[in-house]
């Protein structure tokens, strides 16, 4: 979004809570019900959004008080775990904790799986910022847990995401490895060809980091052949600069060289002018000066046509 895009959305968003508080004036003459409670509820989402959280937070408050009189489990717990999020956006981690385990209390007991799942992801993500990494890690477990059991891929993905992030910090590579395997399967489940695409390249990375440059060369190239099946132009160029790089490092010098020019030409043909000097760079440490990177890439385009 751009900076024009954002100040456009602010815009409307101050326009729509002015008018929901006026709104509220006049629902106010009639007692606090639940309509009341709606508005409320509506517009200390708003001034959640606008980054007004001492408003937002009273509000919300106010709801919160409303719903425990109503014996309103269900009222109480998004209550809580919006407040959570509040917190969290206020870099208030531990108060964010707190009432996510409060949400997360209420939906487990009236077993609300998708709101469960929420709340341990809101929790693990603050353990996260506290940098208390094995309650964290703890968190997402169990979280990916819930996940599998219900088939909730999409969510199952966030929390595999937390896990290498924390075992990443941790540089525990191994475990690292496994999660993008899990994830890798994830994304070919719900056919996510730009995740599986990243996935593929991020194992080749793994394994280049590991010394294992032939396994590395052969996620780098499953990833670059899914890259160019489903034509991701920019990605397909990524790719081959990976191949390029990978088969240098074997000793394969001549095919990097191919992988580079082929890399180029398409980096060419889209203008990809930050592509176009990384792989020009890449193709002078080769040892090809700028004539002979203009005659590989005459021969190239020869044996296209």
């Amino acid at each position: 979004m751009t900076e024009n895009e954002t100040e456009l959305k602010k815009g409307e968003l101050i326009n729509l809570l002015n008018k929901k508080l006026e709104n509220l004036k006049e629902l106010e003459d009639y007692g606090k019900n639940s309509n009341y409670i709606q508005e409320l509820s509506d517009i200390a989402l708003i001034q959640l959004q606008l980054e007004q959280f001492v408003e937002s937070e009273e509000n919300y408050l106010i709801c919160l008080n409303h719903f425990k009189k109503q014996k309103d489990r269900l009222g109480q717990a998004a209550v809580y775990g919006v407040l959570g999020t509040l917190y969290f956006k206020k870099g208030e981690y531990e108060k964010s904790i707190e009432f996510y385990e409060n949400a997360y209390e209420i939906y487990e007991e009236l077993r609300q799986i998708k709101e469960q799942i929420t709340c341990l992801k809101g929790i693990g993500n603050n353990y996260i910022k506290l940098n208390l990494f094995d309650e964290a890690c703890d968190i997402f477990l169990d979280c990916s847990a819930i996940c599998s059991d219900n088939n909730d891929i999409y969510n199952l993905m966030d929390c595999l995401g937390g896990l290498i992030y924390v075992h990443e910090i941790n540089k525990k590579w191994d475990v690292v490895f496994e999660l993008y395997k899990k994830t890798l399967k994830a994304f070919k489940e719900i056919k996510d060809n730009m995740g599986v695409i990243t996935t593929y390249f991020n194992l080749g990375i793994l394994q280049k980091k590991n010394k294992d440059l032939e396994e590395a060369l052969r996620y780098f190239k499953k990833g670059t052949n899914v890259a160019i099946e489903v034509n991701y132009i920019e990605l397909i160029i990524r790719g081959l600069g990976y191949v390029g790089e990978t088969l240098f490092y074997i000793g394969k010098i001549k095919e990097a060289k191919n992988q580079f020019i082929k890399a180029l030409r398409i980096a060419q043909n889209i203008n990809a002018k930050n592509a176009i000097i990384q792989i020009r760079v890449l193709l002078q440490s080769l040892g090809l000066q700028e004539k002979k990177i203009i005659e590989e890439l005459k021969k190239y385009n020869k044996n296209e046509n």
